[in-house]
């Protein structure tokens, strides 16, 4: 039980940690707010997996825990980049949406 609240207080610092760089990339994606948060959650939820390897391999975690938890942040990462896909879609539709407009605005202006 210790090796878990060793485990979260390492993701939380970790988290503390990269949450300068994210907000960098957010700054990035401020076209489209939803997709930055999305991209920062994810970018979080990988560097959660990549320590809680770490400490495994470090022998700080047991292979037990580290499979709970794995597979736990495994199952996060998996609903945010679900999440980022339908929204990277909902915006491949807009820009469809938008060229085809332009097609038919073009096509009677010809």
């Amino acid at each position: 039980m210790g090796a878990v609240l060793g485990l979260l207080a390492s993701v939380a610092a970790l988290s503390f940690a990269v949450w300068p760089l994210i907000g960098k990339q957010r700054e990035a994606a401020s076209a489209n707010p939803e997709v930055g948060e999305l991209v920062a959650q994810r970018d979080v939820a990988i560097g959660a997996i990549r320590e809680l390897d770490f400490d495994r391999d470090l022998g700080n975690l047991s292979d037990e825990d580290h499979a709970e938890l794995r597979e736990r942040s495994k199952r996060e990462a998996v609903a945010i980049l679900k999440q980022l896909r339908a929204e990277e879609g909902r915006i491949d539709e807009e820009i469809e949406r938008a060229v085809a407009a332009l097609r038919g605005e073009s096509a009677s202006a010809g």
